[in-house]
């Protein structure tokens, strides 16, 4: 069996330590030669007007464009970015404020109070015209995050559900978006398949 001498051990563990210490001396010139340099204005630029457009009711904090500025890695860093918001948007609470008050008679129907009792789990005969109720109540937003709805991408949220003794009146109904609606239910199996990350995956492979 061949052993290495101690005098080669000593010198190999002494040459490591010099390279160490040289590549901590110098990691921000040898970084930049791997990383070159690229400006994230254009995906920055992007990315503010994405946010603005989509939500325009939310106010993120962009403070992790100035903190991520130290990450050497381009990617990376947009990535550290679009995480934050994501986690941003994920941990919004509902404002109170926007939650529905009194339903007005202009959006109530014939049938619509008898409708409001629950019928063993089943959506009431009229839940596309309280879905449409609740766009025009709610000027086609999602109460939530403010994204713009229609009738065919509006998800419906129970405020107290029927396990609670909650009902379909219009007081206790929310449109939200899907990606919300998902948020608010916590159900750990609808945990993927976000529009937002998927659009803000986009807009990273386009800047």
């Amino acid at each position: 069996m061949f052993f290495l001498g101690t005098d080669y051990v000593i010198s190999s563990l002494i040459w490591l330590t010099i390279i160490g210490v040289f590549v901590f001396a110098f990691r921000k010139k040898i970084f930049k030669r791997f990383y070159p340099e690229e400006s994230l204005d254009k995906f920055i630029e992007k990315l503010q007007h994405y946010l603005k457009e989509t939500y325009p009711d939310i106010k993120f904090d962009l403070s992790i464009i100035k903190i991520s500025e130290s990450e050497p890695n381009p990617d990376t860093r947009k990535y550290m970015i679009t995480s934050d918001i994501f986690n941003q948007y994920s941990s919004l609470s509902m404002d109170p404020k926007k939650l529905p008050k009194l339903t007005p008679q202009s959006l109530q129907w014939q049938g619509y109070v008898f409708n409001c009792e629950p019928n063993k789990n089943k959506l009431p005969p009229d839940w596309g015209k309280r879905k449409n109720a609740l766009l025009l109540r709610d000027h086609q937003k999602c109460l939530r995050c403010s994204k713009k709805l229609t009738l065919s991408s509006v998800e419906i949220h129970m405020l107290r559900g029927l396990e609670e003794g909650g009902k379909y009146h219009l007081e206790n109904l929310i449109p939200v978006c899907k990606d919300c609606k998902k948020l608010l239910d916590n159900d750990p199996k609808k945990k993927t398949g976000y529009k937002l990350k998927e659009d803000l995956d986009e807009i990273i492979e386009k800047s």
